[in-house]
């Protein structure tokens, strides 16, 4: 049975190449697709970190087909998604090259994390997707904040995190799971555009009710809560490693569980406020 790329090979095949944080990407089809729609869609999901490079120089390739009413979408030779619509495929494309980034960045660390700034220091809030880290960070810019990200807390070697300011990707305006990609200033902020030493990262997750109650944890307690977000961690575990530590000698983590959004937002940007000195 021939291969995949094999199969391919027989095909007379479109295809881009990317740059993003240094990891380059090749997505090819044999379809008719239109590039400039997916060159559209990177730049507003990979901001100020895209660019087209040579074809022929890629670590990573993806690659789009269409099998009788079925989109299907592979990595490598892997079958990773699969839609009745094209648009959907786009979509899981998407989130695929980012998450790929993420990984395998030259230089950097990604954290899956929201991220704001007060007075030129960061606030990081780890979170798995769902858990409403867009919704914080949404009120804590209507609040005063600086926006830098809804997804990602991109460190680089001095444990700095730098801007990546794509639209926040906001549920529960259609419904509870349909996301609505609003820019910053639909809530009256901005987005950061330099580097800044980072003075709080703040673990915690929704429980009804819950009392404000931050936790100060140790470094190599912080450390541990935040190595389940970090994405890069398999792939280049002392650069990682290295990066964390040095968050971690610097900022305070503290834990504790939220109430609603807009409470928590106020309560946090006091307490960011009193312990910011100390950074």
């Amino acid at each position: 049975m021939k291969s995949e790329s094999k199969k391919r090979g027989a095909a007379k095949l479109k295809k881009i190449c990317i740059e993003s944080y240094g990891v380059k990407i090749k997505i090819e089809t044999d379809m008719n697709l239109d590039f400039e729609d997916i060159k559209f869609r990177l730049t507003k999901k990979l901001p100020n970190a895209f660019r087209l490079i040579p074809n022929d120089s890629f670590e990573h390739n993806f690659y789009i087909r269409q099998k009788g009413s079925i989109f299907e979408l592979h990595k490598e030779e892997k079958k990773v998604a699969e839609s009745e619509t094209l648009d959907t495929l786009l979509e899981q494309l998407e989130s695929y090259i980012r998450i790929t980034v993420a990984e395998f960045a030259v230089g950097k660390v990604f954290i899956h994390a929201g991220v704001v700034a007060i007075d030129e220091k960061a606030l990081i809030l780890p979170a798995k997707s769902f858990h409403g880290k867009t919704t914080l960070v949404a009120e804590l810019v209507r609040a005063g904040a600086v926006y830098y990200s809804d997804e990602y807390a991109v460190l680089d070697e001095n444990g700095y995190v730098h801007p990546f300011p794509k639209m926040l990707s906001m549920r529960g305006i259609i419904d509870d799971y349909t996301q609505i990609d609003l820019p910053v200033e639909e809530f009256g902020g901005n987005a950061g555009t330099k580097p800044i030493p980072v003075a709080l990262v703040l673990i915690t997750e929704y429980k009804r009710n819950a009392k404000w109650q931050p936790q100060e944890l140790s470094a190599g307690q912080g450390i541990m809560e935040i190595l389940p977000h970090t994405l890069p961690i398999r792939n280049k575990p002392e650069f990682t490693l290295n990066v964390l530590n040095n968050v971690a000698e610097r900022a305070i983590i503290t834990k504790t569980k939220r109430a609603e959004a807009n409470v928590t937002a106020r309560l946090l940007i006091s307490f960011f406020e009193t312990q910011a000195f100390k950074i």
